[in-house]
């Protein structure tokens, strides 16, 4: 259920919950009515509220016939891009409102007018939970935001920044089920089907390719081939497309194994049992596109927009790739697979080339959740970024950070190289030893990249976390690089 956002210039229905922003200034509360500012400066006092960021303020007014939330939600200081925080405080608020089963809110848009998208975005995704495996009577006792009313003197063109805004959050939500959903439902053949679903619903405007086993082996791809020959399934070489206005062409690759046991590298009990997780990347790349078919955007700065899903599924039997087996990818390098839990680099290192040399791709950015090595350098919160493109990094820099998609550039060290080389093929899929795993997984990719400008991103940290489940990360970033940055 998604909450419905009207516009208005007043609310005064007592069965809304009320929700203000605040700057921390002298005057905290000048956008706050007379009749709850007293209550609200007494309650600050208690609280020790002063309007920093993160800060959250809850008001409970009783009366002898009504009781009135009130939630004022700190923005910090008024000053650079506020769009993240009040997309952040936005749906902290929300969160707030349904554990007080409040079935409707009014928020007072003014001092942020300008930030309605984020508004817009953070409504959606604070509403945001995973149901479908619930039974009615949780479904019932945990109720969504039915209705949202947003007060604004500004409503010129508001329905359509607020449409871009619900589409976006929507367009990650899909990534966040498709992370969240058990390998039983999601494999590469549904992959495929949603895929296919959003091809349908663009009214044209999106085009959708799927190749088989049969044909990615007739085309060379044995690296990415090699992942899947232990699973029942298939797997499913996915290509999505979009047109723009620019001169430039664009591929998004996400790594897209639905379920990783490691193979007969076998991973234990305990590192298997959240590995639907690791079509992370791929589920990035539909949501995007569930955004382009919607919204169907104007790109300027490129003339086509690439989405790549290399899909398979790593399972053990006796198909299944062994320790030690020689694979060729299809830019014609071998490899020699010394681990089969290194399977994401094998699936990419193809796709990478076909986004390249079939597609044509200018500039490409991959997303993956690639290794453990990147948590243990940078932590559940941040994405490790390789590149050697300066000039893409930060202007993706820009639009990451007004997503709230956090990360830290990682440098390419070349002599790490030296380790992935094969003394029986040209590369190896996993280095000498315990250290710079992200560091030489990254430059193993490079191998597969010729001309292009690249980029390559590890969310193995932030793509999910055991408290709040999938985040979608890749989504809005790509939307926003997509819609807003006109040269690099």
């Amino acid at each position: 259920m998604t909450p419905n956002i009207h516009i208005s210039e007043t609310c005064t229905n007592p069965l809304f919950l009320q929700i203000y922003f605040s700057f921390q200034e002298k005057n905290l509360f000048k956008t706050l009515p007379e009749e709850i500012k007293k209550k609200a400066l007494q309650k600050a006092k208690q609280e020790e509220f002063t309007g920093k960021k993160s800060e959250l303020l809850h008001i409970e007014i009783v009366t002898e016939t009504k009781i009135t939330h009130v939630i004022v939600l700190g923005l910090g200081e008024n000053k650079g891009d506020l769009n993240r925080v009040v997309r952040d405080q936005t749906i902290a608020a929300i969160c707030k409102a349904r554990k007080l089963k409040s079935s409707a809110v009014c928020i007072h848009t003014y001092p942020v007018d300008n930030c309605v998208q984020s508004i817009a975005e953070g409504v959606i995704l604070g509403d945001y939970s995973m149901d479908s495996f619930k039974n009615p009577e949780y479904i019932k006792n945990h109720p969504h935001i039915a209705n949202v009313t947003l007060v604004t003197q500004k409503k010129e063109a508001t329905e359509k920044i607020i449409e871009r805004g619900v589409q976006a959050a929507q367009a990650t939500i899909l990534a966040r089920d498709l992370v969240n959903m058990p390998g039983s439902h999601i494999y590469p053949e549904t992959l495929a089907g949603y895929a296919k679903e959003i091809a349908e619903k663009s009214k044209g405007t999106v085009d959708v390719m799927v190749l088989s086993d049969e044909e990615c082996k007739k085309l060379g791809m044995g690296s990415y081939l090699s992942v899947g020959k232990g699973s029942n399934r298939t797997s499913s070489f996915i290509i999505l497309h979009y047109k723009g206005t620019g001169t430039k062409k664009f591929a998004y690759v996400g790594k897209s194994i639905t379920f990783d046991s490691g193979g007969l590298s076998l991973k234990p009990g305990a590192s298997m049992m959240d590995m639907k997780i690791d079509m992370a990347g791929g589920a990035a790349v539909l949501g995007v596109f569930k955004y382009l078919a919607v919204q169907r955007p104007k790109i300027s700065l490129f003339s086509d927009v690439y989405g790549i899903l290399p899909a398979a599924e790593n399972m053990i039997s006796g198909s299944a790739t062994r320790p030690g087996d020689v694979v060729t990818a299809l830019n014609g390098k071998t490899i020699e697979i010394l681990n089969t839990d290194a399977e994401g680099r094998l699936v990419l290192a193809d796709a990478l080339v076909y986004a390249e040399t079939v597609l044509k791709a200018d500039y490409i950015i991959d997303i993956a959740t690639l290794t453990g090595a990147c948590m243990v350098a940078l932590g559940a919160d941040l994405a490790g970024v390789f590149t050697d493109d300066d000039s893409l990094e930060k202007k993706f820099g820009i639009v990451a950070k007004k997503a709230g998609d956090e990360y830290w550039k990682m440098p390419l060290h070349k002599p790490y190289l030296e380790d992935m080389k094969s003394k029986i093929a040209d590369l190896k899929n996993i280095g000498g030893g315990r250290y710079g795993g992200a560091i030489t997984a990254a430059l193993f990719l490079s191998e597969f990249v010729k001309k292009a400008k690249w980029m390559h991103i590890d969310i193995a940290g932030p793509a999910h976390s055991d408290k709040n489940g999938a985040s979608g990360w890749g989504v809005l970033s790509i939307i926003y690089f997509l819609e807003q940055i006109t040269h690099l």
